[in-house]
């Protein structure tokens, strides 16, 4: 009996590691699970590394990794996707993107323009 008690505990450890225990909307999605992640470096209020347009399809899970040389936020417009960043600490907005457009991702504090979000079918 013991060892059936041990692989429900287990199971059931298997389970939450899998389905997670979120507050978020539904939409955040975590590394592993078949997300675009597009990285990006910011310094002195500009991008230094990364792609000016990134596009993905509607429905596509996506991830924007910045690394800022200063606090900010990192703001995904139309999306309403925030996260704060410290400096050198790369900061992560990941979503499904699911709303086709056009999307400024910009750092709000500085004003510096990340990236545009192209999305659609």
């Amino acid at each position: 009996m013991r060892r059936i008690g041990g692989i429900c505990g287990i199971t059931v450890a298997a389970l939450l590691a899998v389905t997670g225990c979120s507050g978020s909307s539904g939409t955040e999605q975590p590394p592993g699970t078949g997300t675009r992640t597009v990285k990006f470096s910011i310094t002195e209020g500009k991008r230094t590394a990364g792609p000016e347009e990134v596009a993905v399809r509607t429905g596509e899970n996506v991830a924007l990794e910045v690394t800022s040389d200063q606090a900010d936020e990192l703001h995904v417009h139309g999306y309403d996707k925030a996260a704060q960043l410290a400096p050198g600490v790369p900061g992560t907005v990941a979503f499904t993107a699911n709303i086709d457009g056009i999307f400024e991702v910009e750092l709000h504090k500085s004003g510096a323009a990340v990236t545009k979000l192209r999305v659609s079918g």
